[in-house]
């Protein structure tokens, strides 16, 4: 471990070395960043405000990489980005407004200051970060392997923190806005895809690809623009094979905060490589359609696809995807921020106002699969939230999203004789 001091930012730096090829069961590489001598509170007026990365790999989307703190918060600072085959972290720096903006939308090899896939703020929450920081490295694809060159962390007055428009939180119920200007009011969420994450990320695959044959891979984020967080809680009762969950709907009434617990879907612990947490059943459907004279017919769906809820990330006014359906979002929210959701545990997940939930392309279950020799053409894909009706919103009339899609990769081609 190397220290660096200075009158503004400490760096406290740890090599790395080989890093492993995908077992086939769930592993995970774990480098110590050891951290002393620092004020016993990470806030907003002193913490963690940067990450330095340099990794070698040819193919980096393979890869999860988390950072946690010693109390054991953790985020994820790159989760399988750089498609297909994208190589190597260089120079790569991670801090909460990235000038070359999110990681997940840029293109391997990284080198740049980035916005990672999970919120730096989590790390600043009162917790002491003295103690032993760990850098978790999780390949999930076989065939290739890598060097983790060195992690870096630095910490100064600067640190990555959370954006408050006013004191509107859990302690602060009655500074909380209600719709319309009402006194009392449930504290409802607003599920919407955000298109620019899935514009961004989507691509067909042909028949005879050797790793993605026949799919459409596509990734998929949830924003809550709601006046409340959705928040669901795991029970231990059993529903057709599974956990059974409750939403929980916050309220405010005469200023004070109440709340209400309602049953909703099922949960289930899901131990495939990269994951090892708790899922929320049948969360969103993708559909692959085609319209004709107004016609609507459905080529294909998949499975209802699972989802582990929590907080990835929040949406700045400033930030390129943060017009939704022509509207602008941020900091300017009713609400904004409230809810806390850095991780998904089965006592309690969610989104909270203004944040999102992000999943990749590369994710399990990200895809459709493409019926054999589907004609080439234009095409309708829809994203479809809580496609099962279980969760109680303030508008669902906004949970499905469509764009429009080429497809031509799938006829097959007769051999020349």
């Amino acid at each position: 471990m190397i220290r660096c001091l200075s009158a503004s930012a400490q760096t406290f730096t740890t090599k790395g070395t080989a890093l492993y090829d995908y077992y086939g069961y769930y592993f995970r590489q774990e480098f110590n960043i050891e951290v002393s001598g620092l004020t016993a509170v990470a806030d907003s007026s002193f913490g963690l405000a940067s990450v330095l990365l340099n990794l070698h790999h040819e193919r980096v989307s393979d890869l999860k990489i988390t950072l946690e703190s010693p109390d054991g918060a953790s985020i994820w600072l790159s989760n399988r980005n750089g498609k297909d085959s994208g190589a190597h972290y260089i120079n790569t720096k991670f801090s909460q407004f990235g000038s070359s903006g999110l990681i997940s939308a840029a293109r391997a090899p990284f080198t740049g200051d980035y916005r990672p896939d999970g919120q730096l703020e989590f790390l600043n929450h009162g917790q002491n970060p003295n103690g032993t920081w760990k850098l978790y490295i999780e390949d999930l694809k076989k065939d290739f392997s890598g060097d983790l060159d060195s992690i870096q962390l630095l910490f100064s007055h600067q640190p990555a923190k959370a954006i408050i428009r006013k004191k509107c939180d859990f302690e602060n119920i009655g500074l909380c806005d209600c719709p319309d200007g009402a006194e009392n009011c449930d504290l409802l969420p607003d599920l919407v895809i955000i298109p620019f994450f899935t514009e961004n990320q989507i691509q067909e695959y042909a028949w005879n690809d050797p790793l993605y044959p026949r799919q459409l891979r596509l990734a998929a984020t949830i924003a809550n623009i709601g006046y409340g967080p959705m928040e669901i809680k795991g029970t231990k009762a059993e529903k057709e094979g599974r956990l059974a969950v409750n939403q929980r709907i916050y309220n405010r009434k005469n200023g004070e905060l109440a709340y209400q617990d309602f049953p909703a879907g099922t949960m289930y612990f899901e131990n495939k490589p990269g994951h090892n947490h708790y899922h929320v059943d049948d969360w969103v459907e993708f559909r692959l359609v085609k319209i004709n004279n107004k016609k609507r017919t459905v080529i294909t769906k998949g499975s209802k696809v699972s989802y582990c809820l929590f907080t990835t990330g929040i949406i700045y006014h400033h930030d390129q995807f943060s017009t939704i359906n022509g509207k602008k979002y941020g900091e300017n929210m009713p609400n904004y921020g409230l809810g806390y959701y850095p991780s998904c545990n089965f006592d309690k997940q969610g989104i909270s106002v203004g944040g999102y939930d992000t999943y990749g392309m590369l994710y399990e279950g990200q895809y459709l699969e493409l019926p054999e020799n589907l004609k080439s053409g234009d095409y309708t894909l829809e994203i479809e939230i809580d496609p099962q009706h279980w969760y109680r919103e303030r508008n669902k009339k906004n949970n499905t999203f469509s764009m429009k899609v080429h497809i031509g990769k799938q006829v097959v081609k007769a051999s020349r004789r």
